[in-house]
């Protein structure tokens, strides 16, 4: 697959997340690293929900509704709400992308939902792509007849798991012949803890 990135990312990280199917923890997940990228690196960070999940409407209602005293900056229809100092895009296009660059955001995190024919394009157009699947038995089909392509796509697909016992991630690091990290738990996706901060300073400078 050739190179598409932008001259115009080159000043901005562009992390797309995606999922070997559905209900891996994608979502979960893109909120964890937009939380380090801003809490840690002190990165100006955006995360985009780039599918038809609709959860950061329902993320944007807990903390405008609910019992915590944080309340998301709202800039108007259509444009992003901040929470922690993290702005999020519901249902972004490709417009999004580059009204991140204009508000000068250094990171952005985009949320791909399943991986599938429609959205991979727009996937690997990232600077680094993160592919999500479980190693529980009924999902590790599917994230083993994806990352089995890996051929096909870029040099910097990296790949992670949300769910499984540990044996089976080992032995499907051997049979695939790739690395696999391992998210580790955490209910609160925003907050950054140590065991979070171990896991991402590996690969996220």
């Amino acid at each position: 697959m050739p190179d598409t990135k932008q001259t115009w990312t080159e000043r901005l990280e562009c992390i797309g997340i995606a999922g070997s199917g559905p209900s891996v923890g994608v979502t979960h997940f893109s909120l964890m690293t937009a939380a380090y990228l801003s809490g840690v690196l002190c990165r100006r960070t955006a995360v985009l929900e780039q599918n038809e999940s609709g959860s950061f409407a329902q993320l944007e209602t807990i903390f405008r509704t609910g019992k915590r005293r944080e309340k998301p900056v709202i800039d108007g229809a259509g444009q992003p709400f901040e929470i922690r100092g993290i702005f999020f895009y519901q249902k972004a296009e490709r417009a999004e992308w580059y009204d991140c660059s204009e508000r000068g955001m250094e990171a952005m995190v985009i949320d791909f939902g399943a991986l599938t024919q429609m959205n991979q394009d727009a996937f690997f157009r990232c600077s680094r792509c993160f592919l999500v699947g479980s190693a529980s038995g009924w999902q590790l089909a599917d994230f083993a007849a994806l990352a089995s392509e890996k051929q096909k796509w870029k040099k910097w697909c990296e790949y992670f798991v949300s769910f499984g016992e540990e044996e089976a991630v080992k032995m499907a690091e051997q049979y695939l012949d790739i690395r696999i990290r391992r998210i580790p738990l955490q209910k609160n996706a925003l907050m950054v803890t140590g065991e979070s901060m171990t896991f991402f300073g590996k690969f996220l400078r």
